[in-house]
């Protein structure tokens, strides 16, 4: 058990062992949760947010897909091969738009964006405005 302090000094001396231990453990937590081996995995905003509306539906369509990986392990092939067959999924075709660094987990901290464009779609198509519907 923890013995009693004596005086400041052991406690001051008690208080920093405990800091250093605790920054220890945190230093540990970091390197074995970044050295792991994460797959690449599709994410998904607010996945997990109940008060969105669309909490736990399928998608009906998809304009772009997001790929959290870890550059270290995953090819450029990978990733297209799976951007490549989420946009099958609903008609469309994958192109890579952009790239991303922290953007996802500690141990898949990489993100690359896909477009996914319908056939005979280009990317311009997606960024026009929209015209507004007169009333």
């Amino acid at each position: 058990m923890f013995k009693v302090p004596r005086t400041v000094i052991d406690a001051a001396m008690n208080t920093f062992y405990l800091n250093k231990l605790m920054i220890l453990l945190g230093l540990m937590v970091i390197v074995l949760t970044a050295c792991s081996r994460q797959d690449p995995y599709i994410y998904k905003a607010d996945e997990f947010n109940r008060n969105n509306a669309n909490f736990a539906k399928e998608l009906k369509d998809r304009t772009t897909v997001e790929i959290c990986y870890n550059k270290r392990y995953t090819t450029p092939k990978l990733l297209l091969q799976m951007a490549t067959d989420e946009c099958r999924r609903f008609g469309k075709r994958a192109l890579f738009s952009k790239s991303k660094t922290l953007e996802c987990s500690v141990s898949a901290p990489a993100q690359a964006v896909f477009w996914c464009l319908a056939p005979g779609q280009t990317v311009e198509d997606l960024l026009k405005p929209k015209k507004a519907k007169p009333l």
